[in-house]
């Protein structure tokens, strides 16, 4: 038995030894509603080129409160100096809530970015656009992917 948790913790220390744990989370605003959300999320690093991860949203401004959940797997597509642009596939699920009352959402899409390392831990993240079926409807949105965030790399 104490093999067996030996073991077990060698084999956890192995696995997160090289900064594939991260987490962090956002910040977005939309001018149209307004509306301003914070996203708190974790991932872990498959490799130098993927990362899979899960993000939560709370939105709230003009009346309306939403919760998001957005598991999303990130693919680094090119790295120009300290900077890497990426794009998240995702899956969204939202509840909603306005004046009492309440629905839900889904969408998937694409949502490219750039991360840019500050150092070795921490890393500045920004979202530029989503495009995909959100809400019923095919869209490609500047404005409403749009998000930046601070990542701390385990």
């Amino acid at each position: 038995m104490k093999k067996t948790i030996l073991v077990l913790v060698l084999a956890l220390m192995a696995f997160t030894a090289k900064a594939q744990l991260y987490v962090g989370g956002g910040v977005s605003f939309t001018a149209a509603g307004p509306q301003f959300a914070l996203t708190p999320e974790v991932g872990y690093n498959i490799n130098d080129n993927m990362a899979a991860g899960l993000a939560l949203g709370f939105g709230f401004g003009n009346g309306v409160f939403d919760f998001t959940i957005d598991p999303y797997f990130r693919y680094y597509f090119l790295d120009w100096g300290p900077a890497r642009f990426f794009a998240d596939a995702n899956f969204r699920f939202v509840v909603e809530s306005m004046q009492g009352q309440s629905g839900t959402a889904w969408g998937i899409g694409i949502r490219p970015g750039i991360a840019f390392d500050i150092n070795d831990r921490f890393s500045i993240v920004t979202h530029i656009m989503q495009l995909g079926y959100y809400y019923n409807a095919f869209s490609f949105n500047l404005n409403a992917g749009s998000s930046i965030g601070l990542y701390y790399n385990f």
